[in-house]
């Protein structure tokens, strides 16, 4: 299928023939075919590969071109295929190796046609490699077209180096979707232990790929390739591209890897049986509902930082809150799990907290079975729980809400019932003075903290196991106890303007100067950084760190040049702002609150807010109704910044207590709290306990890199298989904004950039103050604390793309983000 000349000469570059002997290492016997270039790979599968169909394809070297270009083109064109339209594709001697793919690195061109289309595409390709090697190919094949699908396979987690089976795809015509990092309404991932004949495929396409990679995988002798294949409208499978895994992490054995799952299979079934005072029927399990683990700590944070969240917020102090502001009574119950070391939302635990604690418990648990339900059968919605799924509280729109549970058999009884304890929760928390006493809280710091004794060791004050502990316990009471209030009642505050603005009384544009008028912590901070000295505003926002709960993540006074550029520092804006579609260029300073006028509602507004309050018959006025909303928003920020300082500060102390030790933070991360609570001052038996927390900590962190779970689990099966739901954005303001990637955690410079930061942390604010044009996360819902920086500074975001997208999106060059019409497009 080489055109006649155009096969690479000795010498000239070219790799091996496609016959060779047994790959070294492997173990899966003797290979047929030895992995090459893209063309010479493709080339000696063609004749092979019963499970999908190579295109026809012609090759040859720049040196060869270089010598006979005529002569190569002559050759390509006298095969009948090349009549139609032509797709030009590199085919470099860097490529496709397992140093690195270097996928969409180099320049493929389509839809050429004739000799002179074809020449100049040659032209092209050859021109955009790196070096100029005379064995560098180009590979020339029909374009493909009449095409279902396209993906990506690999045999492997290119992450972690296990035995999955994953399989990306898109349901659209273009074969470069997923490989070139596009959106698409039609993306799918599959992850299966392929190698267990029980596991069965979620679907016909992806238990064809999972036979075409098992064939490849026994032609090669390669355990781990990454192939690109499209399915076309008939049906038929094209095998596109095949190369190995370029990735440094090791083999995992399928021995060990099918005894972790089987593990993990066997904890989802234990978590799976309900505590007392849990309501529905069916276990549910999430990344991303109510505490977002995945949004917090991460999908697989190390052992101190799982510890600490779980003693801080999610196995007591989550119940407590809701409880204190009227909800059903699971004091006691944690809302967390983890399998293997991923943390997981006990969505039964959640629902049921979401419930007032005057609903009958029959209705109650109807109400759960339901929620639950609809959950399952749409898990794109799981970041969404509270404001899609369950209904928590009284809105202005709530009927609306009563409505669809008469569609799903509740009667106008039970949904009088709900109504009336929704009702009176709502009226009663907006009136009463609970939020009001969670706020003095924040305002009033323990003087314990500010005073802790010298512990027994002679450490510094509080700097010991035990005293660790009572700090700790301290900012749970005093810190995230009345934030985690603070956080419902701010979900509700937030609902509740969400509904002003759907009963027409305010704009998108007035609710989101109604928050910038806040003072929230984003907006402060950026104010405070050009007014204040460096010194004096490290002293108040030193503690923050990106990661709140990583001892791994340097606080900004520990790292301030990696943070903040300085030589922007206390000098005004030397620019216009942009023109509302694109960043203003030049300026050395973003715009804060401060800039904008403050949002004050008009008298025919407040107005229009009492006659809804007295048409969902509510006791409270206007005034106290948008005190309550703008008191709770700006006291959820408040909270956070608070006790992260508290936390802050234990982790410094944590990471001094190891070093005393001659344990590093490396270290220390795999040490869970309660190892470090129960040190008893010995120097010796703290050495050993703390090294042995740590070993144990770092073997089960490796085994949790290893596994990948759905978002939503919902049986022990998903353990061994699953496919990806397609998540559903959450697009932040009005505006628009076109400008390059810069990944945050790669290092990239966030200036003038669409900034990208898997998690939603208020650690990040630091980007507010870097002069960024728009954000996007991978985790975190419209509510979330980065949601809600993002409105009031009016930065464009899209807050919750999910893993897939996000590790997509990350590889663009740019990114068109219309918050207004809800499109993220990524740009080569």
């Amino acid at each position: 299928m080489t055109a006649p000349g155009a096969r690479p000469r000795a010498g000239s570059g070219a790799r091996p023939g496609p016959h060779s002997d047994a790959h070294p290492g492997t173990g899966l016997g003797p290979a047929t075919v030895r992995l090459g270039t893209k063309a010479e790979t493709l080339e000696r599968l063609a004749p092979l590969v019963t499970s999908a169909r190579v295109l026809p394809l012609a090759y040859f070297s720049l040196g060869r071109w270089q010598a006979c270009r005529q002569q190569l083109l002559d050759g390509v064109l006298a095969h009948a295929w090349a009549a139609g339209p032509l797709i030009v594709r590199s085919s470099a001697l860097s490529e496709d190796t397992a140093a690195g793919s270097q996928a969409g690195r180099f320049c493929s061109l389509s839809g050429r046609r004739g000799r002179a289309e074809l020449a100049a595409a040659v032209d092209e390709v050859f021109a955009s490699y790196d070096t100029w090697r005379p064995g560098n190919q180009v590979l020339i094949q029909p374009e493909l077209t009449h095409t279902r699908l396209s993906g990506v396979a690999c045999s492997c987690d290119p992450s972690s180096g296990a035995p999955y089976t994953v399989v990306n795809w898109s349901e659209d015509e273009r074969t470069d979707t997923v490989t070139g990092g596009r959106r698409s309404p039609g993306l799918h991932i599959s992850y299966g232990a392929a190698y267990d004949s029980a596991v069965q495929a979620p679907c016909p396409l992806v238990a064809a790929v999972w036979r075409l990679l098992a064939q490849l995988t026994e032609l090669t002798g390669e355990p781990r390739l990454d192939i690109e294949f499209a399915q076309t409208t008939t049906g038929e499978l094209i095998l596109l591209q095949a190369r190995p895994v370029a990735a440094s992490t090791g083999t995992v054995p399928p021995h060990a890897h099918r005894a972790t799952l089987s593990a993990v299979a066997d904890r989802i079934a234990q978590a799976g049986r309900a505590a007392p005072r849990v309501l529905g029927e069916r276990p549910v399990f999430g990344v991303m509902p109510d505490w977002n683990p995945a949004e917090m700590i991460g999908l697989r944070p190390r052992p101190l930082a799982l510890s600490l969240y779980r003693r801080l917020i999610t196995d007591s102090v989550w119940a407590r809150a809701r409880h204190r502001y009227g909800y059903r009574d699971l004091r006691g119950v944690p809302v967390l799990v983890d399998f293997a070391g991923l943390a997981y939302i006990d969505v039964r635990a959640s629902v049921t907290s979401f419930i007032p604690r005057d609903v009958p418990t029959g209705l109650a648990a109807r109400l759960a079975d339901h929620w639950l339900d609809r959950l399952v059968a749409a898990p794109h919605l799981h970041d969404k729980l509270e404001s899609r799924i369950v209904l928590s509280a009284h809105g202005f729109r709530t009927g609306e809400r009563l409505a669809e549970l008469a569609a799903a058999g509740f009667d106008e009884p039970e949904r009088t019932a709900l109504a009336g304890s929704l009702h009176r929760l709502t009226d009663e928390l907006v009136t009463g003075d609970l939020w009001e006493e969670d706020l003095a809280l924040l305002d009033a710091p323990p003087a314990a903290l500010r005073h802790a004794p010298r512990c027994a060791d002679g450490s510094r004050p509080g700097c010991c196991g035990p005293a660790l502990a009572a700090r700790l316990d301290l900012c749970a009471e005093r810190g995230t106890l009345p934030f985690a209030a603070l956080a419902r009642a701010a979900f509700i505050a937030t609902e509740l303007l969400a509904d002003l603005v759907a009963e027409n009384v305010f704009t998108p544009a007035e609710k989101a100067a109604f928050i910038s008028g806040l003072d929230l912590v984003a907006g402060v901070l950026q104010r405070d950084f050009r007014g204040r000295d460096r010194e004096d505003f490290l002293k108040k926002y030193g503690h923050l760190r990106p990661g709140t709960y990583d001892i791994l993540s340097p606080r900004y006074d520990e790292a301030p040049d990696r943070y903040f550029d300085w030589s922007r520092h206390r000098h005004g804006p030397t620019d216009a702002p942009g023109d509302g579609h694109h960043p203003p260029t030049g300026r050395r300073h973003p715009p804060t609150t401060a800039d904008r006028p403050r949002f004050e509602p008009s008298a025919a507004q407040l107005g229009h807010i009492e006659r809804l309050i007295a048409r969902e018959g509510f006791s409270f006025t206007p005034d106290r109704l948008l005190e309550f909303i703008g008191a709770t928003v700006r006291g959820r920020e408040q909270g956070k910044f608070a006790f992260t300082a508290q936390l802050s500060d234990v982790l410094t102390d944590i990471r001094l207590l190891g070093e005393r030790h001659g344990l590093d933070a490396e270290t220390m991360s795999y040490v869970p709290f309660p190892a470090v609570a129960a040190l008893s001052g010995d120097p010796v038996a703290d050495r050993r306990a703390l090294t042995t927390a740590a070993d144990r900590g770092r073997t089960a962190y490796a085994v949790s890199r290893t596994i990948a779970l759905p978002p939503l689990v919902t049986a022990p099966s998903d353990a061994l298989g699953f496919v990806v739901p397609q998540a559903q954005p959450n697009f932040v303001t009005q505006g628009r904004v076109l400008a390059r990637v810069a990944d945050i955690d790669a290092g990239d410079p966030p200036e003038g950039a669409i900034a990208l930061i898997a998690g939603a942390d208020p650690g990040y604010d630091w980007l507010f103050a870097r002069g960024i044009a728009g954000l996007v996360t991978a985790f975190g819902g419209a509510n979330s604390h980065m949601a809600i920086r993002a409105l009031e500074l009016d930065i464009p975001s899209v807050i919750g793309v999910g893993e897939a997208q996000f590790r997509q999106l990350a590889q663009a060059g740019a990114l068109d983000l219309d918050a207004a019409c809800g499109m993220l497009a990524a740009l080569p």
